[in-house]
């Protein structure tokens, strides 16, 4: 059951992958890294989730269930000794063992009910699945978006460090105020404090994926987000949502109410009873085959079949919601992904024409920027790179998500 469970994830995995390779931006500076590493973490993640692991126990579960449903039922006997009375009137034993058989149409239906409410279950567990993967997935490009918020803190932290150090030694030959180094210090300060606040969200996000992959931990060192490519036309996307999980859980409840209308109908037909019968009274024997037929009067199949069409109503009427709601948060989730992505390709475009850290840094060195016009400058740029940061993280969270919805 354990190999059908990791079997499963993997497969799931890798057609999440096939969206993750047409669901992905170019929000990124660095050269994008393959979906491969992104995909093998999911898969680990599939693979060790509690949750999942739980649900498949229960697929199982449900599926010996069903199908034990269908079997024939089990053969009655029954055996009676009676005395005789007055005195001389011999014993009498009865011995009787009779088999219920359904009719074939009754077996049938109860088959293709059986068959029903299993594929329901695996839709069930299907949409389970899409949830952890989507978890998973906004976890990673959260994951992500730290390590490259981490990497940049570092990277101011050492520059401030190293401002620091250098008016340090300016203060020692008398050429600054002691203003003006507890400036640098400050300033070293704030960046030593942005980075340890970064770090331990980092933490917190990794506590989130080890929680995710069954408790235990995911080492997540990327500061890529997955390949970049173009988004898929919105049309395309539309037709595919025919395809997503909560649209086939919604038909495979569909289908079952179906099966259960025809075995409801069904089930009002009398039952067949086949069995043998023996009396043995002193030296006089009688036994033979015999043939038994219900009569339905007080089953009230009527009232089952009525009560079968309301559910096929009410979960049909739960299918034309979900594909509304799926078609509304596809839309959503596109705009979001488009004005995002847009956003973060407007910042990195400004940023790359302004001033960079190098230059301004150049510019105080040779007296061309004074202390404080320097740490200001530098603080708006610091700012245009957070925003950008936190603009790609945005753009990737509305691909995952976008990604959820098609999965």
């Amino acid at each position: 059951m354990m190999k059908k469970h990791k079997t499963w994830a993997r497969n799931g995995v890798l057609f999440m992958a096939l969206s993750l390779c047409a669901l992905t931006t170019g929000a990124q500076e660095a050269e994008p890294t393959t979906f491969g590493v992104w995909t093998a973490q999911m898969q680990t993640i599939a693979r060790n989730n509690a949750s999942l692991r739980a649900l498949h126990s229960s697929l199982e579960a449900t599926r010996l269930a069903n199908g034990a449903d269908n079997a024939l039922p089990d053969p009655e006997a029954e055996v009676a000794y009676m005395f005789g009375s007055p005195k001389g009137v011999p014993n009498r034993t009865n011995v009787a063992v009779t088999q219920t058989l359904p009719w074939g149409v009754l077996t049938g239906h109860r088959s293709r009910l059986s068959k029903a409410a299993n594929s329901s279950a695996a839709a069930t567990y299907r949409v389970a699945f899409q949830r952890v993967m989507g978890e998973a997935d906004a976890a990673l490009v959260s994951m992500v978006h730290l390590n490259r918020l981490c990497r940049e803190l570092e990277s101011r932290l050492a520059q401030a460090r190293d401002i620091a150090s250098m008016y340090e030694k300016k203060f020692k030959d008398g050429d600054i105020s002691i203003v003006e180094l507890n400036k640098v210090r400050l300033n070293a300060s704030v960046a030593e404090a942005e980075l340890q606040r970064a770090k331990a969200d980092r933490h917190a996000a990794g506590q989130t994926l080890q929680a995710l992959n069954g408790g235990q931990p995911l080492a997540v060192a990327d500061t890529l987000y997955p390949v970049a490519a173009a988004l898929p036309p919105l049309d395309v996307l539309k037709a595919d949502l025919e395809r997503s999980a909560a649209v086939t859980q919604a038909e495979a409840s569909v289908a079952e109410s179906e099966a259960a209308i025809k075995l409801a109908k069904t089930e009002g037909l009398p039952q067949l009873t086949v069995g043998f019968q023996g009396e043995y009274i002193k030296d006089n024997n009688y036994s033979g085959p015999s043939v038994g037929l219900s009569i339905p009067l007080w089953g009230n199949s009527r009232r089952k079949v009525k009560a079968a069409r309301a559910e096929q109503v009410a979960r049909k009427l739960d299918l034309q919601a979900v594909r509304q709601q799926l078609l509304t948060e596809l839309e959503r989730a596109y705009a979001q992904a488009v004005e995002l992505r847009a956003t973060a390709d407007r910042l990195r475009s400004d940023l790359n024409a302004a001033s960079s850290d190098t230059l301004l840094r150049r510019s105080l060195e040779a007296g061309q920027l004074s202390l404080l016009n320097y740490l200001l400058e530098q603080s708006f740029y610091y700012s245009a790179r957070t925003a950008l940061l936190d603009a790609e993280r945005d753009a990737q969270l509305a691909l995952s998500q976008l990604r959820t919805l098609m999965y």
